[in-house]
C-alpha cells in the first residue's frame, strides 16, 4: 500500500465523515484511511462505523493524547502496514480530487524531500488562502503561516520550499519518519507539525509546498474557541519551541522578544476584559518555564471569555466605511457581519475611517486627539481594534508595565534555558 491516511479525531464526527467521503473522491487507485478517535464525548465514534464500518480502520483511545498523539498512532500503523507515504489530515479539511496523487507523485520523485503540503484554502471564502507554508523565523522568534488570508493568484509560485507545514495537510515519507522518528507528542497540541518540520530539515530532509494540491479548511477566522485551550497551548509551546532550539547567543534576544509577545497578549486581553484569556497567558508562560509538557492540568483550561463582539457590533451598527489602505480580506470579514455596509473611496461624513496597523499596543502617534473620535477605529492584524478613550489610556500606559514585566521574568527564562539544555548564558 503506498499511501496511508491518518486523521485524529476529538468529538468532530460529522466533519470527519466529509473529510474521509473527501479522500474516497480523490483520483487514488488505493488508500487506508487509519482514524484515530481521542476519547470524543459526542456520538463521533458511532457515525464513522455506521457510515464507513470496514472500509477504514478505526481506533479508539481511553483518553485525549492531543492531535500529535493520535496522528502518531495513525502513523505507526500506517508504516506497519508497509505505507511508503503517509499523509495527516485534519477533521475539518476536505481535498479536492488530485491533491493527494499530486503529493505523492511529487515525493516520489523528490526523494529528498521528507514532507510535503497543500495549498489550503478558507472554505467559506475559497478564493482566499489560509495557509501555504510555514516558516520559522528565528530573527523574530515566531513562525509565519505564509501567504495567509492573500487571494489565490496564478502568479502565486508552483512550489514553496519551507520549514514546515500545518498537520491538517501534510504527507510525509516512510523513510523520513524512519530517520526523524514521529512527530514530537509533548507539545499535545499545537506547534508539533511545525518542530517536526524542524526537525526533519534538521536531518537533511526538504519540505515543500505544492500549489496544485488543493485543500479547505472550514475554520472561520472570526470563529470564537469555547475555552483557552488554543491560547494556552500555542504560547507555552510557542516559548518552549524557542528555548529549546535558539543559538546560544541568539537567547537573550529571544527572551525579550517572546515574553513582550506575551506580555502583549495579557495586556490585550485586560482591554478586552477577558479576564481568563489574560489567566491563560500567564499560566502558559509559567509552565514553559518550569518545564509541564503534555496535556495540561484541568484547572489550566479556562472557558474563554474574550467574546470578540465589540468587533462585530461595531461594524453591524455602520452604515458605511471608507480604508486607508486596501485590505480585501478584512472587507470579506466586514461584509459578512454587514453585507449592507458600504465601502467608500473617500473619508465620508457618516463613515468610520478604519486604519490599519502592526499592532494598536504600537501606536505611537494617533492621528486624532486622544479625547477620541468615534470617527476613527485602529485595526491590527489579529483584529484587535482600538475604539474607546479607554483604550487609548491603556496604550499610552503600556510601554512602563511592559518593562517591569521583562525585569521580573527574563532571569526565569534564561534559568529554564540553562537547565534544559545544559548551556551557561
Amino acid at each position: 500500500m503506498p499511501l496511508g491516511i491518518v486523521i485524529s479525531n476529538h468529538n468532530m464526527g460529522y466533519k470527519t465523515l466529509e473529510c474521509i467521503s473527501s479522500v474516497f473522491n480523490s483520483d487514488l487507485q488505493s488508500v487506508q484511511i487509519f482514524v484515530v478517535d481521542m476519547a470524543s464525548s459526542d456520538n463521533s465514534v458511532s457515525v464513522i462505523k455506521e457510515r464507513f464500518g470496514s472500509q477504514i480502520s478505526l481506533t479508539c483511545c481511553n483518553e485525549d493524547l492531543g492531535s500529535c498523539g493520535g496522528l502518531n498512532i495513525g502513523i505507526r500503523q500506517a508504516l506497519d502496514t508497509g505505507c511508503e507515504y503517509i499523509c495527516c489530515l485534519g477533521e475539518a479539511v476536505t481535498v479536492e480530487p488530485a491533491a493527494l496523487h499530486i503529493m505523492m507523485r511529487f515525493m516520489q520523485s523528490h526523494p529528498h524531500v521528507g514532507m510535503t503540503g497543500a495549498k489550503v484554502y478558507h472554505r467559506h471564502m475559497p478564493h482566499y488562502i489560509q495557509q501555504f507554508g510555514i516558516s520559522i523565523d528565528f530573527k523574530n522568534f515566531r513562525a509565519n503561516t505564509l501567504y495567509a488570508d492573500c487571494a489565490d493568484s496564478p502568479d502565486l509560485p508552483s512550489e514553496v520550499y519551507c520549514d514546515a507545514v500545518s498537520a491538517c495537510a501534510m504527507m510525509v515519507s516512510a523513510a523520513a519518519v524512519r530517520t526523524v522518528g514521529l512527530m514530537p507528542d509533548d507539545n499535545f497540541l499545537y506547534w508539533d507539525d511545525m518542530e517536526w518540520g524542524f526537525l526533519m530539515k534538521q536531518a537533511g530532509f526538504e519540505v515543500a509546498v505544492l500549489s496544485d494540491a488543493k485543500m479547505y479548511h472550514s475554520a472561520n477566522p472570526m470563529r470564537r474557541c469555547d475555552n483557552t485551550k488554543v491560547n494556552y497551548y500555542l504560547t507555552r509551546n510557542c516559548l518552549n519551541f524557542f528555548m529549546k532550539y535558539t543559538h546560544p547567543e541568539k537567547c537573550m534576544k529571544m527572551s525579550i522578544v517572546l515574553l513582550r509577545s506575551i506580555f502583549e497578549s495579557f495586556y490585550l486581553h485586560r482591554m478586552g476584559q477577558a479576564h481568563n484569556m489574560a489567566q491563560s497567558d500567564l499560566a502558559a508562560m509559567n509552565d514553559a518555564v518550569y518545564g509541564l509538557r503534555g496535556m495540561a492540568p484541568a484547572s489550566r483550561i479556562l472557558e474563554n471569555d474574550e467574546s470578540g463582539l465589540g468587533f462585530v457590533n461595531f461594524f453591524e451598527e455602520h452604515e458605511a466605511v471608507y480604508m486607508e489602505d486596501d485590505d480585501p480580506f478584512l472587507e470579506q470579514v466586514i461584509r459578512q457581519i454587514n453585507p449592507d455596509i458600504q465601502f467608500l473611496q473617500l473619508p465620508g461624513k457618516n463613515a468610520v475611517t478604519i486604519i490599519r496597523c502592526k499592532s494598536i499596543l504600537g501606536i505611537k502617534d494617533f492621528n486624532y486627539p486622544l479625547d477620541f473620535s468615534d470617527e476613527i477605529v485602529y485595526i491590527d492584524k489579529n483584529y484587535r481594534m482600538l475604539a474607546t478613550r479607554e483604550d487609548a489610556k491603556l496604550v499610552k500606559d503600556y510601554e512602563a508595565s511592559l518593562q517591569l514585566f521583562l525585569y521580573a521574568m527574563q532571569p526565569a527564562v534564561l534559568r529554564r534555558i540553562t537547565e534544559m539544555r545544559g548551556i551557561e548564558l
